[in-house]
């Protein structure tokens, strides 16, 4: 009798435990389905990906300046709608009521601080004009993030704010200025609302991210300046994940607004990276060194990201395989 009743209460835990790893597997992966989604900056290389996706079961709107026409036909050419959006304009009256609004769009490049300010000035008109959505996903960047000497240190969301862009001097205040914002009209306006520190993305569309520069760089015999005494580590993640990602965690949009890192589940170095699209593709990289590297890059803290929403499906070597078929069809790559 004592090993029917151990018998069946294994059993009972065991179904109970099933069924709490398929409930947690659906919160994770969680898709959206049949809602109006708003998302700015959807020419680029980021968003893109994101409306391409969603409008396969939702009504997307693709918000962008649409300085290039034949994007916004390529857009609406997949059923995706199309308003006009210049991120600072104070005057949003004309774009459509969403249920969701996932923002992406900002100037990646601004030339002057009061530039760069727009970018969260921007956004704060943004929320109050969709302060009764259901959800609103703000993509920030990790360049918020101060440096840190050690290039194998994680980053986690609690660490020193403060970060500074080489390749863009007045980007990652005008970011950090921006979660700012976002914050207060999270709370101002009762606006459910989750912060993303985007890493590393990269794709197919707009420059391709890290990875796919440097299959440029190799096909143009461009040079990439590395570090001269390490080498520059980061989170890459696939602009597919990136999806997923960002679905699983507009879940758990919230008053305050959470802040989480997005990037891959893998870290890895930009020189391994090229040394692995080399050895697949039999480009060359030219490198040589200097005191910064050419791009400044970040391992950031999963943790968080995947108690939220999952692991990605991608590791980076299957990623840049899957973004160089779309990007660089005519590269036979090797086994």
């Amino acid at each position: 009798m004592p090993s029917r009743i151990c018998t069946g209460a294994m059993a009972a835990a065991f179904v109970f435990s099933y069924i709490a790893v398929r409930f947690l597997k659906k919160s994770h992966n969680s898709m959206l389905e049949n809602q109006r989604i708003l998302i700015t900056g959807a020419t680029g290389q980021v968003a893109r990906p994101i409306a391409e996706s969603l409008v396969k079961n939702n009504q997307v709107w693709a918000a962008a300046r649409f300085s290039n026409p034949d994007a916004r036909g390529e857009l609406e050419a997949q059923g995706i709608k199309t308003a006009t959006f210049t991120i600072g304009d104070a005057d949003l009256a004309h774009l459509p009521d969403v249920d969701y609004v996932i923002h992406c769009g900002c100037n990646t490049d601004p030339k002057t601080s009061d530039e760069g300010m727009l970018n969260a000035e921007g956004t704060g008109f943004l929320m109050q004009r969709y302060q009764d959505v259901k959800g609103f996903f703000h993509m920030s960047s990790s360049s918020i993030y101060r440096d840190n000497p050690d290039p194998l240190a994680v980053i986690a969301e609690d660490a020193v704010l403060g970060g500074f862009s080489h390749y863009s001097h007045h980007y990652a205040m005008s970011k950090l200025a921006t979660e700012a914002v976002v914050r207060y009209q999270a709370l101002s306006l009762n606006l459910p609302t989750i912060i993303a520190r985007l890493d590393v993305a990269y794709g197919e569309h707009g420059h391709g991210g890290v990875p796919m520069v440097l299959v440029d760089f190799m096909k143009n015999g461009w040079p990439y300046q590395r570090k001269a005494d390490s080498e520059s580590y980061c989170s890459p993640i696939y602009q597919d994940d990136i999806t997923q990602q960002v679905q699983g965690l507009l879940a758990h949009a919230a008053v305050p607004a959470p802040v989480v890192n997005l990037g891959g589940d893998d870290p890895v170095s930009v020189e391994a990276m090229a040394a692995y699209i080399e050895e697949i593709t039999g480009l060359k990289l030219t490198m040589n060194s200097g005191d910064n590297a050419m791009w400044q890059m970040k391992i950031l803290d999963s943790n968080k990201r995947m108690e939220l929403a999952g692991a990605c499906e991608y590791g980076w070597k299957d990623g840049i395989r899957a973004a160089m078929r779309k990007r660089f069809p005519e590269i036979e790559l090797k086994a």
